[in-house]
């Protein structure tokens, strides 16, 4: 009895808040929220995209949720059981099959969770302008994790007045994968495959086709050394092995600034040198990220998502995962 007593003082209690104000939280499914940022003449705005993160994060974890109108309490439920799934929580009592679903896909739902830093990648990517003319929409997307950046694109071609969408992602765990193609297949949107994606011989689905736009979503943590995750290294295959297919597509990032440490060789590398030094001065592998290109402006990965952080109630801000 002392021993149960005890453990119960460590229960975590539930959030007191809900993960979004009540006041910016829209009563519609998520493909009504999707619709309406698709049409060009709407403005993609904070609200729309948060209440766009949050749906699509329950979907995630409830497949063919995105045609159903949720109530905010039961969304912030699933986020309050999320950041606790490796605590002893209220919430989650007798939920042991939920609990293994949130620590299977962990680490995809990690990044979704940071939902002020998604909200502005996802902004960046769905107003972007392809450059390349012609349909259907073809679109790239690697390190898909939950699929998120794979919506994103095909808001764009619907921004952009495209008829047709042909989204792939290429996701390394098998796991993620197979949930994130369940979830897009019952919303029509791409599919994912497990590949290598340093391969050139990984994309042969493209079939020549032209891209209009990749998402390369393997770059590392600021601080981190570039070696640690694979974006330079797929780069490096994209340009050299599909330089047809990558002529004229658009890039997230646009751009990243690069260097030896904060003050030290800053390079910024885009795609017009495949995201490659011209300069072997220093090994670029050994380089860290300090800042991306976002909509045309170069953000330090710390500030990513900064402008949205005033839409997500405090006690919140500190229990969702830091993308990067």
């Amino acid at each position: 009895m002392i021993k149960k007593a005890s453990l119960r003082l460590l229960q975590r209690p539930a959030m007191e808040e809900t993960v979004l104000p009540g006041e910016i939280y829209r009563h519609t499914s998520l493909n009504d929220d999707l619709a309406e940022a698709g049409n060009p003449g709407v403005e993609l705005d904070g609200p729309l995209l948060l209440n766009i993160m949050v749906k699509f994060f329950h979907a995630y974890v409830y497949p063919g949720s995105h045609e159903q109108v949720l109530g905010l309490d039961e969304v912030s439920l699933l986020f309050d059981r999320f950041v606790h799934r490796r605590l002893g929580s209220d919430v989650l009592e007798n939920c042991l099959d939920l609990r293994k679903q949130l620590l299977s896909y962990g680490f995809a739902l990690c990044m979704l969770a940071d939902l002020p830093k998604s909200v502005h990648i996802f902004k960046a990517i769905a107003e972007a302008k392809p450059q390349l003319d012609g349909g259907p929409f073809t679109g790239l997307d690697i390190g898909s994790g939950t699929g998120l950046l794979m919506l994103a694109m095909d808001v764009q071609s619907r921004r952009n007045g495209f008829e047709g969408c042909s989204l792939v992602g290429i996701e390394r765990n098998q796991i993620v994968a197979e949930r994130t193609n369940e979830v897009l297949g019952r919303m029509g949107v791409g599919n994912v495959l497990v590949s290598d994606a340093k391969k050139v011989d990984s994309y042969g689905f493209l079939e020549g086709r032209k891209l209009h736009f990749v998402c390369n979503e393997t770059l590392p943590s600021s601080g981190r050394s570039l070696w640690k995750e694979d974006f330079i290294f797929i780069s490096k295959t994209l340009f050299e092995g599909l330089e047809e297919q990558t002529a004229h597509a658009g890039f997230f990032p646009e751009s990243v600034l690069v260097g030896r440490t904060p003050d030290e060789m800053l390079t910024v590398l885009d795609s017009s040198a495949g995201f490659q030094l011209t300069d072997e001065e220093y090994p670029l592998r050994l380089m860290k990220p300090y800042a991306i290109g976002l909509s045309g402006e170069m953000t330090r990965l710390e500030d990513v998502g900064k402008a949205y952080e005033k839409f997500i109630p405090a006690g919140w801000r500190s229990a969702l995962t830091r993308r990067w």
